[in-house]
């Protein structure tokens, strides 16, 4: 018999939650097969069966939050029993718990059964809302406080994956972390994007990053709290961020730098479609030290953006102005871009990081 563990899921992996078991209890499973719908406050994943047999217990049902690591379910041979101590799976967490000194109160209306706490009544009546017309966004439709601010106009619910963003930037936050920027030339650049069909300044970006990393190992490493520890990246990865609805999605790319243009925008533009509808493949989920966030499109300049707690960097990059460049005895007008490399400085000091940034400007120009 095997337990099911939730794995990790690169940097998405601080707080899980189950969307939908694609098996139930009693169904054959194969190694490899898609066995669980997870969701993250970046996308929803897949999980893969690690093993083959039967699903014999599911752990957590579908609204239970956990983290990697731990028990979801159990594969096994067909009338295995689970281990005496998981006998009894713990009940699913909600994504949106109650507060602890209340219970639900379910009143029968003209609109079927109203599900609230007597705090979240008292609230009604006091903003004059009639709960039988609210849709609750709680666990099995119960009304929530911000369901009832809503109704009344005094705020809009915070959907769970913008609160896990949030979450996740005010730890960003508390990362020590400095910037500095380059201004590259991309008249050559440009001159290979024209030769190649599709490809974008991003592409060049995300290859460039990656061949930079190479050359400068001290920025292929993510910080852990652990010990502490400077972890290696490998095989090397790069994070694109990717604008999905209301959140940012960060898949990443193992080796882009080892592959030709062109199959490159082949697959950063299967992976923007399949991230855009929500869904990305765990191959695209490992961790990288360095994500491109590529602002040019939007006719922004020059922006910071923040790292990732579980990064080393984040490369800001802004739109492509023509500028008068003094060259030889003339001038000429060449084009050029803003690059803005924000770096964890628990994981590099300055040097290592402008070293970077000088070997990042050379392979783009």
């Amino acid at each position: 018999m095997n337990r099911v563990r939730m794995p990790p899921l690169g940097q998405t992996s601080d707080e899980i939650r189950i969307a939908a078991w694609l098996k139930q209890v009693g169904d054959d499973v194969s190694a490899g097969e898609p066995l669980v719908d997870v969701e993250t406050d970046k996308a929803t994943l897949e999980v893969e069966a690690a093993t083959s047999g039967v699903l014999l217990a599911i752990a957590h049902e579908a609204g239970a939050v956990v983290t990697a690591g731990d028990t979801i379910g159990w594969i096994g041979a067909a009338g295995e029993q689970v281990p005496a101590a998981d006998d009894a799976p713990p009940a699913a967490v909600p994504a949106a718990p109650l507060e602890q000194t209340e219970k639900v109160d379910a009143e029968s209306s003209p609109a079927g059964r109203v599900l609230a706490t007597p705090l979240v009544r008292a609230l009604a009546r006091e903003q004059g809302v009639d709960l039988n017309h609210i849709q609750g966004s709680g666990p099995a439709g119960r009304i929530e406080k911000q369901d009832v601010l809503a109704a009344a106009g005094t705020g809009a619910p915070v959907p769970a994956h913008r609160r896990a963003v949030a979450a996740r930037l005010t730890r960003a936050a508390g990362v020590p972390q400095f910037s500095l920027g380059a201004t590259v030339d991309l008249t050559r650049g440009l001159a290979v994007l024209d030769a190649t069909p599709g490809a974008t300044v991003t592409h060049l970006l995300v290859r460039a990053v990656a061949a930079a990393l190479r050359e400068h190992p001290a920025l292929n490493r993510t910080w852990a709290d652990d010990g502490p520890r400077l972890i290696p990246v490998d095989p090397i990865r790069v994070g694109l961020a990717v604008a999905a609805d209301d959140r940012l999605v960060v898949p990443t790319l193992a080796d882009p730098d080892r592959e030709p243009l062109a199959a490159l925008v082949a697959r950063i533009g299967a992976l923007v479609s399949e991230t855009r509808t929500g869904r990305i493949g765990a191959a695209y989920t490992g961790t990288a030290a360095v994500t491109v966030s590529n602002l040019g499109m939007y006719g922004v300049d020059w922006f910071q953006a923040i790292v990732d707690p579980d990064q080393a960097a984040i490369l800001a990059a802004g739109a492509i102005n023509r500028r008068p460049v003094v060259r030889g005895e003339g001038i000429s007008a060449v084009p050029q871009i803003e690059l803005v490399l924000t770096v964890d400085h628990r994981v590099a000091d300055g040097v290592a990081a402008a070293r970077f940034l000088q070997a990042l400007k050379g392979e783009l120009e």
